[in-house]
């Protein structure tokens, strides 16, 4: 009877570790339903700047933008950055590059002069550069 018991508890515990694992996998391969594809900014939002273009050319992403950025993050994490993160880097001209690594996934936000934050872009470094 003992016996019967312990291999029904650890057969239920498997499988309570293997659906909480399951859980996890799929919630973080699965896109927020925050996204939107109006060019990198939430629809609803009162950003006043937005990316126009990103490029990768020699190793390095270049990001044109448009209105009023003041500054840039980018982050191989998915994580949303605050707006005294230390990844953030000033735009100038609404254009701005970073040397990055080749066969990587990088995340983009944008921050305007209202301190609002955009949702992120994705960028993967292992596309051919466009010469």
């Amino acid at each position: 009877m003992k016996n019967n018991n312990s291999t029904t508890f650890i057969i239920v515990s498997g499988i309570f570790i293997l659906c909480v694992f399951a859980f996890v996998v799929v919630y973080n391969i699965l896109p927020n339903n925050k996204e939107s594809n109006s060019y990198y900014v939430k629809v609803g939002d009162d950003m006043s700047a937005k990316i126009e273009t990103v490029e990768i050319r020699d190793g390095k992403l270049y990001i044109t933008t448009s209105g009023d950025p003041i500054e840039y993050c980018v982050k191989s994490t998915k994580s949303k950055p605050d707006s005294k993160n230390l990844c953030w880097n000033k735009i100038e001209n609404n254009i701005a590059s970073i040397s990055i690594y080749r066969y990587k996934k990088y995340y983009i936000w944008i921050k305007d002069d209202k301190e609002n934050i955009s949702n992120y872009l994705t960028v993967n470094s292992n596309e051919k550069d466009k010469n």
